[in-house]
């Protein structure tokens, strides 16, 4: 397969960039409702004013816009330049180019670590996924926040439609394909335009809250509140979705 000359890399590999130079020329049209900016910033709003917040995944500033709009302090990271360029432009701020397991930000400074919408997924191995936790207790102050926002995983079978169609225009058609390894789940939005296609892959590792509050737990990060979503309904067992507070002890 030809190389993706934007990018500089193969556009079969796999890595902490992937899902962020995949989209990042159409987040802001495809994503700008996958979740509520208003309603997460409303929750940050819960515990207390001005809080410095590092949100891990920042992408093109959607939340952090929302989040700053109510006074906080907002330290952005994500692993995706491209990305990173387009908040840039949408949003005035910090934002560092670095991998959520290794941030660049000092020790015990942050009131609250944000990870939102299934970000946290984007590191598709154990370690990795528990160095976040680990990095999240550093840079966090003691009885600081470590907020995760994710969906469940299915227990069986797929968790989508193995293929799909995300969307028709007049002019475009985007497909999407997954395939389901265990927890891992790869796929690829198909984006068919006259005289072009244009694959943009993704693949994320899902873990289910056990197995979060485990590397929390391990990380020295105290379960203190888990929600169905910003709104704080009260979680139950059947929920697809969870927002998870862990405390820094």
């Amino acid at each position: 397969m030809e190389s993706d000359r934007r990018f500089n890399r193969p556009a079969t590999t796999f890595d902490v960039t992937t899902y962020g130079e995949s989209f990042a020329d159409v987040y802001d049209e495809w994503y700008d409702d996958v979740s509520d900016a208003a309603a997460t910033a409303a929750f940050i709003d819960g515990f207390g004013t001005n809080q410095r917040v590092v949100e891990l995944g920042v992408g093109t500033g959607r939340l952090a816009a929302a989040i700053r709009s109510r006074g906080h302090e907002v330290i952005g990271v994500d692993s995706s330049r491209a990305m990173l360029d387009r908040l840039d432009r949408n949003v005035a701020g910090d934002a560092t180019e670095s991998s959520m397991d290794a941030l660049p930000v000092r020790g015990g400074c942050a009131d609250i670590v944000l990870v939102a919408t299934n970000t946290l997924f984007n590191l598709t191995d154990t370690a990795a996924q528990s160095a976040v936790f680990t990095e999240a207790r550093r840079v966090l102050r003691l009885g600081g926040r470590f907020v995760v926002e994710a969906d469940r995983p299915a227990t069986t079978g797929s968790p989508r439609d193995p293929v799909g169609v995300r969307s028709v225009e007049f002019d475009r058609v985007v497909l999407t394909a997954t395939q389901r390894d265990g927890d891992v789940i790869t796929g690829q939005h198909i984006e068919i335009t006259d005289g072009s296609i244009r694959l943009r892959p993704w693949r994320i590792r899902m873990v289910d809250v056990d197995g979060l509050d485990q590397m929390a737990d391990a990380a020295g990060l105290r379960l203190g509140d888990r929600f169905s979503g910003w709104n704080r309904t009260p979680f139950s067992p059947d929920d697809p979705h969870a927002v998870s507070v862990w405390v820094a002890v």
